[in-house]
């Protein structure tokens, strides 16, 4: 709908006017205090949702914004644009929610770069079915091509190798094969993690189990609002952002899968000495 002082105005319009705005106002704005580092499919969204209906937080405009991993090059100015202005968001909390931040290579050394004292959030679901997850959206939003998901999973391992390779040689390469179709790669958070923790300690790092967001979302809420130094604070909707209903996974592959993750996850669980029980 039009707005009263421009009446004959397109989207486009307003969407060009906005952008100006926040690039002019760019250097009055926050950064963010926290940072949703992950997992792809693991309830960062709704996560997100939650946090930014309490009172005390003023979120960017937009859950994802891949400064880390596509835009870095273009400066901290530019990240910048998309937070509140400090003026108005005195008190208040902000961050951000971009879960293939964990998976990228070079994203937990730039962000220590430019955020050395960020809070970060890493949510982990069970390697299966994040992988199984993931795979359906990517069939829904038609990237994948598949027809089923243990053919995508024999096709990871080529689709990947020459992405990093890039990725690796070029800084500024960024990937979208490399995004979207890691299912078992994303899988491996015990790697992941060792990355981040030789740039930030694990006091600055919240690991969240994702089934237990699931079904208790109030226990683990507090366990945010505790890290971030919020108080508490039950949000008007605990309802699930970007669920979807499909078929159950083959048995059989998912006896396959949980030999394929047993020593990554029996990796991690000593890592974080938690009694890991992913079935």
């Amino acid at each position: 709908m039009a707005s009263k002082k421009f009446p004959n105005a397109a989207p486009l319009h307003k969407k060009i006017l906005f952008q100006t705005v926040y690039r002019w106002t760019a250097s009055w704005r926050r950064k963010p205090d926290f940072i949703i580092i992950g997992v792809q499919k693991g309830g960062t969204s709704s996560l997100f949702r939650y946090l930014e209906q309490h009172p005390d937080t003023k979120m960017p405009y937009r859950k994802q914004l891949h400064f880390f991993d596509r835009s870095f090059n273009k400066g901290l100015r530019f990240y910048q644009q998309a937070f509140p202005l400090s003026m108005f968001s005195k008190g208040k909390i902000t961050g951000e929610a971009t879960p293939f931040y964990v998976f990228h290579p070079r994203v937990a050394e730039r962000m220590h770069q430019v955020l050395p004292d960020v809070k970060l959030i890493l949510m982990l679901r069970n390697p299966i079915d994040r992988a199984y997850s993931h795979y359906q959206m990517k069939k829904d939003q038609g990237w994948e091509d598949a027809e089923t998901f243990e053919e995508a999973l024999g096709k990871e391992k080529v689709r990947l190798a020459t992405e990093l390779a890039k990725m690796e040689a070029d800084p500024n390469y960024y990937s979208k094969i490399y995004r979207n179709f890691g299912y078992l790669s994303r899988g491996n958070y015990a790697e992941q993690l060792e990355k981040w923790l030789k740039y930030f300690p694990k006091e600055q790092i919240l690991i969240l189990e994702s089934e237990e967001f699931f079904s208790k979302p109030m226990d683990s809420l507090e366990r945010v609002y505790a890290f971030l130094g919020m108080k508490s604070f039950r949000p008007p909707s605990l309802k699930a952002f970007n669920s979807r209903e499909y078929d159950p996974l083959d048995p059989a592959l998912r006896e396959k899968l949980q030999n394929h993750f047993r020593p990554y996850n029996e990796k991690l669980a000593k890592m974080l000495d938690w009694p890991i029980d992913w079935k």
